[in-house]
């Protein structure tokens, strides 16, 4: 399985942009240092994803840190064979070293967002990690402590080639070994796409049903 790792770099913001009417976002795609040619592996996103109790100005604003091609592989096992019975998930973010450098990296450019005007013109003060969190190591450790997934799971039951010894499925969903039975949704995507998955799903479930249309 494989999963986006998500950081939250959360703000308060100043009790003149409490209202943000009318309400603004953006997301910001980018490439890490270690990034391959034309690749986008980070992305920034401010948003609200934040209760605005939480914060003590009554109100708050993320940017929201993410790497969007991720290397470490995570897992998800039946715990039983009762169908009610959750299974055990194991994200396992961080596995490879190397997405957590490009975490760090991402942090560091959102809080230099967060530094910058006219963003910072909004702000109060630096939510999470803090002020008391600088950078090195502690922050590695805040991030690898604190991190969370974009819900965007995918590749536990990858679709592959008949030759492909790691493939559950065939490129039309089928399961291998099993008769008249597909997977059909992000599970069997074999790498996770740096962006949001609902889309390349909904592409994926357009095209078998359009193959077993015809």
């Amino acid at each position: 399985m494989q999963e986006h790792p998500f950081f939250f770099n959360v703000y308060a913001l100043k009790a003149s942009a409490l209202s943000m009417t009318p309400a603004g976002g953006a997301i910001a795609w980018t490439r890490s240092q270690h990034a391959a040619p034309d690749d986008l592996d980070l992305h920034i996103s401010g948003t609200h994803l934040i209760d605005p109790k939480a914060s003590p100005t009554g109100g708050a604003i993320v940017l929201a840190c993410a790497v969007t091609l991720p290397t470490s592989n995570g897992s998800v096992r039946l715990a039983s064979r009762d169908p009610r019975v959750a299974p055990h998930i194991r994200y396992n973010f961080f596995e490879q070293e190397n997405d957590l450098d490009r975490m760090v990296e991402a942090v560091e450019l959102s809080r230099k967002i967060g530094r910058s005007a006219p963003f910072a013109d909004l702000i109060d003060h630096e939510m999470t990690p803090g002020s008391q969190v600088l950078e090195g190591q502690v922050l590695r450790q805040n991030i690898v402590a604190n991190v969370a997934g974009y819900q965007h799971p995918t590749s536990s039951v990858p679709m592959g080639a008949d030759g492909d010894k790691t493939a559950v499925v065939n490129g039309w969903g089928a399961v291998r070994g099993i008769a008249a039975l597909r997977v059909v949704d992000a599970s069997i995507i074999p790498d996770i796409p740096s962006v949001a998955t609902n889309l390349t799903t909904i592409m994926l479930a357009e095209r078998i049903s359009a193959h077993l249309m015809n």
